[in-house]
């Protein structure tokens, strides 16, 4: 199924094209930073927008992004929209990217994953391959996947995503 949303030409020229099922989303696993199993659809709020930024620790465009995505997420958080990480450094690196985490290099909340699994889900989920980090994918109010982009972003085209969700279709 492809989910059919309105959408503005700003945001999809920053997202890209990719359309899926969010019901595709729900296997991805992850853990939470004490270790808890759960998956992606678990840890997105219902009646928020989120924006998962699929990130690792040594991705130098990832640590540009940190404060475009910290900035929105403040901005948002506990309203209309939130932004939550996924680490790719694996399952075994969990202190590692806890101590990452501990630095504050961004103030959104964050998960961890494997890189083959979130690949393997990514392209179930998206019909695309899996490029790398950082990868962002966009999850409506209702948990469903409606956006999906590899590379940088603009907080613009976030906040017109936003304000655009809120206007008559």
């Amino acid at each position: 199924m492809i989910v059919k949303a309105y959408f503005y030409p700003l945001f999809v020229a920053a997202l890209g094209s990719v359309w899926a099922s969010g019901a595709a989303a729900a296997g991805l696993k992850v853990k939470t930073l004490a270790g808890v199993p759960s998956t992606l659809v678990e840890q997105l709020k219902i009646n928020r927008h989120t924006v998962v930024m699929i990130w690792t620790t040594y991705c130098g465009v990832c640590k540009r992004d940190y404060p475009v995505l910290s900035a929105f997420h403040n901005a948002h958080v506990g309203r209309d929209a939130e932004v939550l990480g996924v680490s790719l450094d694996g399952y075994a690196e969990l202190a590692a990217v806890q101590a990452f985490v501990a630095k504050g290099a961004f103030s959104f909340p964050t998960v961890i994953a494997e890189a083959e699994d979130m690949a393997q889900g990514f392209e179930k989920a998206t019909g695309e391959k899996f490029t790398g980090t950082p990868t962002y994918l966009v999850f409506d109010q209702h948990r469903a996947l409606v956006g999906a982009r590899s590379g940088d972003i603009t907080r613009d085209a976030l906040e017109t995503y936003l304000r655009n969700q809120s206007r008559p279709q």
